[in-house]
């Protein structure tokens, strides 16, 4: 197995719709994205010979994902989170705020990215988002798990 591994970071605020802890208000992060693609086998013809893939293809994809999220404020498409969005404008707050169909947790990102990054033909295996330099989270869907 051959993995091609990439990464970028991004700033980026969210809001966690209905969460009571310390992370309640609006707070932003340094995200680090670190993104594995893999192949059992290498390109045998053509340009990419003896390539899993080109690293300027997966850079390319991963220049949309920095561009969606980067000095944005994420906020889950949900009536708080419209309710939010609202008031920031009322306020005269100029935010360019990225609505999500999920709440924008490190986990939920994780899997958003994941499956943008496989939509745009990235062959991805792992997707580990850093929200902290300490704490992340991997997603993958080589693992089936269940509650």
């Amino acid at each position: 197995m051959f993995t091609l591994k990439s990464e970028i970071q991004f700033d980026t605020a969210h809001y966690l719709s209905g969460y009571q802890g310390k992370c309640k208000n609006i707070h932003g992060h340094r995200y680090r994205l670190v993104v594995k693609v893999s192949s059992q086998d290498l390109h045998e013809t053509g340009h990419l010979r003896g390539m899993v893939d080109d690293f300027s293809s997966v850079k390319e994809a991963l220049k949309k994902i920095h561009d969606r999220f980067d000095h944005k404020l994420v906020v889950e498409a949900s009536e708080e989170g419209k309710e939010v969005a609202k008031k920031l404008e009322e306020s005269g707050l100029a935010f360019e705020i990225v609505f999500v169909p999920y709440r924008p947790t490190a986990e939920e990102m994780s899997r958003d990215i994941y499956r943008n990054l496989k939509a745009d033909g990235v062959a991805v295996t792992e997707v580990e988002l850093f929200e902290t330099p300490t704490n992340s989270c991997i997603y993958t869907e080589e693992y089936s798990c269940s509650k």
